[in-house]
């Protein structure tokens, strides 16, 4: 059976966020790769910069890291996936990590979005943030992309009741696009906005599987 890599910013294994991938397609062994599998958590830094990401702990316990800290354990993570046989990764995350590449190829989410949203002509999206923690640094990643954002921090409410919050958000909103910048949201979720919203949803996570339901072997 081919092989995928699941790339991930915390500790390997995550099958919350594989299932997904085996559901998408089938036809292929994930292999589970993660940045943090090649550190002793104890000797994580606390995170300084502006792009704060959220993981976890193969124990389930939450860190915050810097992307910046977090790339070259991903070029090892993507490397280590590779040896293990992988024809192509997947980045099983919201940041954009622009200068990750490997000798296969590498499936970024928010690369992916941007492209989606260039190929339809769209230039002001709203923009679901996960934390407001992240808000700054995830408005600047989609302004320096040419768009025009308008961030919302999500509130954490149940499914229906954050579709119509968001719909009510939209109301005085020129956006064309809702982009939900996380990966790893349940999919009755995203379902849920898509059926209230009077826009499209884009979630970093569907991209990722609607993208592998078209790769054959």
């Amino acid at each position: 059976m081919p092989r995928i890599g699941a790339i991930l910013i915390g500790q390997s294994p995550r099958p919350d966020l594989v299932k997904p991938l085996v559901k998408a397609n089938p036809n292929f062994q994930y292999i589970e790769s993660g940045a943090l599998d090649f550190v002793d958590p104890a000797d994580i830094p606390e995170p300084t910069s502006e792009y704060i990401l959220t993981t976890r702990l193969n124990d389930g316990t939450l860190v915050r890291v810097d992307e910046s800290y977090l790339l070259p354990l991903l070029k090892l993570a993507v490397a280590n996936a590779e040896r293990q046989g992988a024809v192509m990764s997947v980045l099983l995350c919201a940041g954009p990590f622009d200068e990750l590449t490997g000798a296969q190829p590498l499936y970024r989410p928010t690369a992916m979005a941007d492209t989606i949203l260039q190929t339809r002509g769209v230039s002001k999206i709203a923009v679901l943030s996960p934390s407001r923690e992240q808000a700054g640094a995830i408005h600047q990643k989609w302004l320096s992309r040419g768009y025009v954002p308008t961030v919302f921090v999500d509130p954490g409410l149940p499914d229906a009741e954050l579709a119509q919050w968001m719909r009510e958000q939209l109301h005085y909103s020129a956006a064309e696009y809702l982009v939900v910048d996380y990966v790893g949201h349940p999919i009755e979720k995203i379902q849920a906005l898509e059926r209230t919203l009077p826009i499209p949803v884009l979630d970093l996570g569907k991209v990722v599987t609607d993208m592998l339901r078209h790769v054959t072997t």
